[in-house]
């Protein structure tokens, strides 16, 4: 289980969960964040650091860049690093933000059962799960925003979830993308509950059940949220599904 809500620097809790990065290196030009305000993984730490983001933006007394940089080149070890692997460049705010999202690009995921199996190995994954994942590509078109080998299609769908966050829509000031907020990878997911980006579903099966009843019903609701009907053992089957994304080495880093 994660934080459902981390400690930013004054101790306050934050209003939202903190993103999976596990992955991320392949996204691509893809918006970074719930709500995409940043346009690259360099953007989002220059963001919290300089001009704060919501993990430094509530703290009480703000964070200076300048203490920031000296607090890196003060210490031995870093300023070696750096030397190593920028050939000399100054350490400031602007290489700091490079090596933090040259990190972030190498937490990647580990191979999971579901890997092993769509690999050909049939007794990787049990048979509720591989029945869950035809309901997943099928009957309950997950698949739909959660694609391609990541689970993710790196857009922004209001599913639903809550009337006082904005998301995307507060960025962008559009209505019909009030609510709206990036589709998280699936990879690890059984790893990091609570879940939804305010962390107000506490199961894998209170998520199932949202996506059946479909989510609050608004115009800037995504028309792909459509109600389905499922058994009792179709639920356990999509949850079943899900929990065979997880490598042992994703465990072993509690889903990143």
């Amino acid at each position: 289980m994660t934080d459902a809500h981390p400690i930013n620097d004054s101790g306050k809790p934050t209003a939202r969960k903190s993103q999976p990065l596990i992955g991320l290196g392949h996204a691509g030009g893809a918006l970074v964040g719930w709500d995409g305000r940043s346009p690259s993984l360099e953007a989002q730490a220059k963001s919290s650091i300089a001009t704060g983001s919501m993990s430094m933006r509530e703290t009480d007394t703000p964070v200076k860049v300048e203490a920031i940089e000296e607090r890196i080149r003060s210490t031995p070890a870093y300023q070696a690093k750096f030397n190593a692997a920028s050939a000399g460049k100054p350490i400031n705010v602007d290489t700091i933000v490079q090596a933090i999202a040259a990190f972030e690009r190498t937490i990647e995921p580990g191979i999971a059962p579901f890997d092993r199996w769509v690999g050909g190995d049939e007794t990787a994954v049990s048979d509720s799960s591989k029945r869950g994942f035809g309901l997943f590509a099928g009957k309950a078109a997950c698949f739909t925003c959660h694609s391609g080998w990541r689970f993710t299609d790196d857009q922004f769908h209001d599913i639903g979830t809550t009337t006082t966050d904005q998301g995307r829509g507060r960025e962008t000031k559009v209505e019909a993308q009030n609510f709206a907020f990036k589709t998280p990878t699936l990879r690890s997911v059984a790893l990091r509950a609570p879940y939804m980006h305010n962390a107000s579903l506490a199961t894998l099966a209170d998520v199932v059940k949202h996506y059946e009843r479909g989510g609050i019903d608004r115009p800037s609701r995504s028309p792909m949220m459509l109600p389905v009907k499922l058994t009792d053992q179709e639920r356990l089957d999509l949850v079943a599904f899900m929990e065979t994304l997880t490598g042992k080495a994703d465990a072993a880093g509690q889903g990143r």
